[in-house]
């Protein structure tokens, strides 16, 4: 099927889709760990692949045991660690020193002043992650830390929301316009997020395979895939073997600082 990019304009009722595929983003190979770029990021640069509304950095890491990112600053960034398997440990500058586990994102506000953190695998075992960076919509935001978990028997079947933009039932609040949420989908599950107006849905397979409706078509996307779709209603996808998903609702107009 064919895809748009985002300065495409569709026809009225036409889904404008953003398919990025697993083996064409940005790619580096570290030895302790890989970076798996859908964004422009550090060294990887391609001008279609800048950002989906405030969302800006997406990368998929699978750490070495006993391995690492030690400890390096951040300001003026909101940054979101979703962990599928291993645990990972953090450690920074204002006195938070935790582990996030499988099925737990961390939220960290970096604010105006800035953080020091690390990142690091202690474990015997392989850790996965996606790593997520969102441009704040205002300048002056203060430091934030903050961990939530869903049990796979919560996830199972259904989207869980991990953070909001004003941390509405127990959710992680974050400093711009986004819904951020996880989930666990059985083969013949199927789910449907609406979507309002002026929003875009950002759905990231981590694992699995599954189906997404996008107007007359039928997608179908593989781990490690990822599409974008605004100018809808509503989001549906239907998996078709056991798979872990993120999907990200974001206000595409949102103001950004940085670019």
């Amino acid at each position: 099927m064919s895809t748009t990019t985002a300065s495409d304009t569709p026809a009225p009722d036409t889904p404008t889709i953003r398919l990025r595929r697993s083996d064409e983003r940005g790619f580096e190979d570290f030895g302790w760990t890989d970076n798996w770029m859908t964004f422009s990021f550090a060294n990887y640069h391609d001008p279609e692949w800048v950002h989906f509304g405030p969302l800006r950095v997406m990368v998929e890491n699978h750490i070495q045991p006993h391995e690492g990112f030690g400890a390096h600053p951040h300001r003026d960034a909101e940054i979101l660690t979703y962990v599928s398997s291993g645990t990972l440990t953090h450690g920074d500058n204002q006195g938070h020193t935790a582990e996030v586990s499988a099925g737990e994102m961390q939220l960290i506000s970096a604010g105006s002043q800035g953080m020091v953190h690390s990142e690091e695998n202690l474990h015997d075992t392989v850790e996965h992650n996606y790593q997520m960076w969102f441009v704040p919509d205002r300048p002056g935001t203060d430091f934030y830390y903050g961990q939530k978990k869903y049990t796979p028997a919560e996830r199972q079947g259904q989207f869980r929301c991990y953070v909001s933009p004003d941390g509405r039932e127990g959710t992680m609040p974050i400093n711009t316009d986004a819904f951020v949420y996880a989930g666990l989908f059985a083969p013949g599950d199927t789910a449907t997020h609406p979507l309002d107006a002026g929003r875009g849905a950002w759905l990231q397979v981590v694992e699995g395979q599954l189906t997404i409706e996008t107007g007359p078509d039928t997608l179908t996307l593989h781990s490690g895939d990822g599409v974008g779709l605004t100018h809808t209603d509503a989001l549906t996808l239907t998996a078709t073997a056991d798979s872990e998903v993120l999907l990200f609702d974001v206000r595409m107009d949102v103001p950004r600082l940085w670019t």
